[in-house]
């Protein structure tokens, strides 16, 4: 049986990252609001709240974790349009 690993990563700004904490990345030329679904050694896996919710991979310097009720109120309004 495969011992189970705690992989710690932190964004831009030194805030520790969880799964489901929501972060803004880089997509194209803007930017995406997002949620952590997976870690990985070096990477994190986050997965847009767009309707298609597409997948991305990316190092935890390359996001910043957000939090608060303006985002909550985001999330609730826009999930999945």
């Amino acid at each position: 049986m495969k011992a189970v690993v705690e992989y710690k990563h932190s964004d831009k700004i030194a805030q520790q990252l969880g799964l489901g904490d929501c972060v803004i990345y880089s997509w194209g030329s803007g930017v995406m609001l997002g949620t952590v679904v997976k870690f990985t050694p070096k990477m994190i896996t986050v997965k847009s709240t767009t309707k298609r919710g597409y997948i991305s991979r990316k190092y935890s310097n390359d996001v910043i974790k957000i939090e608060g009720p303006a985002v909550t109120m985001y999330l609730i309004k826009n999930i999945g349009k």
